[in-house]
């Protein structure tokens, strides 16, 4: 790890740079001593402190024990101590107010920051930035215990800083402590939503993955219980899985914010060193020095996390064995309905319960398929079973066309908005049994599409390609534009994208619907693709390289 310490140090340098261009030097403007937002925000300062504190606090930064840096972070806690509200409590400015899981989110801040100060000083040094913080950590002890929360992670942010507080005051302030502790016990009693499978009820491999890991984390350390730590293993490994073959994370499954976003696996990294220390598990080496080796490659800025290394000697110490994520995979998911692989060639991840279904990823092309029925209320195919046989991948689904039937008896209104329409009996006239059939193959997927039971249904299959590849074959030549789209009638169609080509088909179109008009999803950020045909339909096709 020490070959990666100038890294760490130099990016912490510059965000701190950037810090010190934008702070607000008024003290007429709410803003003093904080970095100007859109709205008055304090996460953002409080989490600069962290890593102001850090290089001023290491030697080898060109900010060690700068004078200039100390009044900056003396001017930011006064900003951070004006934000925080009389209950101690801070707001997420733009939805959330009196807020205790941000506040938990800026508590896990400030007490490294002050752990750091404690760490790497002598009495008498910095003690307007360590009294100031002690203030502001013991304030917002109030609105951790009385506060409540919105999501699941909530829960998690805030007992590891009630187990941080109680014991940051257990002996000066003992009760506290045991009130703090008390809490924290409620929270857990609720139990933890991680699954045998390593993932938590939010699914959110893009972001809050990463903030329960650390919130486990947190806890291990504070109650020295190594069942917390047991969360974070499984996860970590779950989540080399989810790594694609261009190193960026698979996010379609997640429920959260960070649904669709393809982003490198950095904020990962500290967790990965952190186990790989604790464990000694090969996996877990090799990917945290692929994470950081990958990133300085790429001229990426360190994960910002030089105040956890710099509060835990044994990772700064840490001397990497390996090099790398898991070469090849193929994982079921039964819980989360997610069945990932990884071939030499390329990766794959199918989905149960959504509307898009199959992603491929051919390094950094991504394709993915939908199946548009526009069946009554019903607008895509979605996967209501998933099984594997005989080397296949199996996808179910049963549609019912259905109508309302007049009420038996008179209704006390005729406003439809005010009727019990549950009381309504329900005619099912028709049904569509869907089977969608996967086929792993060496260079790509083959895919059979069946749909039996109503006939005359015009079903499409909805093959989306990056926006700005190349489509053609010895009859035309195009360029995919942003929310367009084409049916293919006949024969196959190469797409060049990037270093890949792929050849599609062969393609179909015995009609031109391309959706219904009410609810229809539209595939706006790429071009689609259509391979069209009525009911009964059974047509194969597949997606390979070239």
């Amino acid at each position: 790890m020490k070959r990666y310490m100038e890294h760490m140090i130099r990016s912490a340098e510059k965000r701190v740079d950037h810090f010190l261009n934008i702070q607000v030097r008024d003290e007429k403007d709410a803003f003093y001593g904080g970095m100007k937002q859109p709205v008055l925000d304090v996460k953002p300062t409080v989490y600069a402190m962290a890593d102001a504190a850090s290089v001023y606090l290491n030697e080898n930064s060109r900010y060690y024990k700068s004078e200039a840096l100390k009044k900056v972070m003396e001017a930011a806690l006064v900003f951070i101590m004006n934000c925080q509200r009389e209950d101690g409590s801070f707001d997420y400015p733009t939805c959330n107010f009196k807020s205790a899981p941000d506040t938990s989110f800026c508590f896990k801040r400030l007490i490294a920051t002050y752990r750091l100060f404690l760490k790497y000083t002598e009495e008498g040094e910095l003690e307007k930035l360590k009294k100031g913080y002690r203030s502001v950590l013991e304030k917002a002890l109030e609105e951790l215990y009385t506060g409540g929360f919105h999501t699941p992670n909530h829960r998690w942010g805030i007992t590891a800083a009630l187990m941080q507080g109680a014991n940051l005051v257990r002996e000066e302030r003992p009760e506290l402590a045991k009130t703090l502790t008390k809490r924290a016990q409620q929270y857990l009693a609720e139990g933890i939503d991680g699954n045998a499978e390593g993932e938590y009820a939010e699914r959110s491999t893009g972001n809050y993955n990463a903030v329960v890991n650390n919130a486990m984390i947190s806890m291990y350390e504070e109650s020295g219980d190594e069942a917390y730590l047991g969360y974070v293993e499984r996860n970590l490994k779950m989540m080399l899985y989810y790594f694609d073959p261009d190193d960026t994370i698979f996010t379609q499954n997640s429920t959260r914010q960070d649904q669709g976003k393809a982003e490198h696996p950095d904020k990962y990294f500290y967790q990965y060193l952190y186990m790989a220390a604790k464990t000694g598990e090969p996996v877990f080496d090799r990917a945290a020095h692929k994470i950081i080796k990958d990133n300085m490659e790429r001229g990426d800025m360190a994960p910002e996390c030089l105040h956890i290394l710099m509060l835990h000697d044994f990772m700064t110490e840490y001397e990497f064995k390996g090099y790398g994520f898991l070469d090849t995979y193929h994982k079921y998911f039964k819980e989360a309905g997610v069945i990932r692989a990884k071939t030499p060639e390329y990766g794959y991840s199918i989905l149960k319960g959504k509307s898009a279904f199959l992603f491929l990823k051919f390094q950094e092309t991504l394709i993915y398929l939908k199946i548009g029925e526009s069946y009554g209320d019903i607008r895509n195919f979605i996967p209501q079973t998933i099984e594997e046989k005989d080397g296949v991948c199996v996808l179910t689904s049963v549609a019912k066309g259905w109508y309302y039937l007049p009420f038996k008896e008179k209704q006390d209104t005729s406003d439809w908005w005010k009727m019990d329409h549950k009381k309504r009996e329900i005619l099912n006239s028709s049904e569509i049994r869907m089977t969608v059939t996967l086929k792993e193959l060496a260079d790509g997927m083959e895919v059979n599409v069946k749909a039996e039971g109503l006939d005359h249904v015009p079903l499409r299959v909805e093959i989306c390609v990056p926006a700005g590849s190349i489509l053609e074959n010895e009859h035309f030549r195009l360029k995919a534009g942003k929310g367009e789209e084409m049916v293919l009638r006949s024969g196959f169609v190469t797409l060049t994208h990037g270093n890949q080509k792929l050849l599609i088909g062969p393609g179909y179109g015995t009609h031109e619907f391309g959706g219904h008009y009410s609810g229809e999803e539209v595939n706006d950020t790429g071009y689609t693709i259509y391979f069209n045909d009525y009911t009964p339909y059974d047509r194969t096709f597949s997606i390979r390289k070239a």
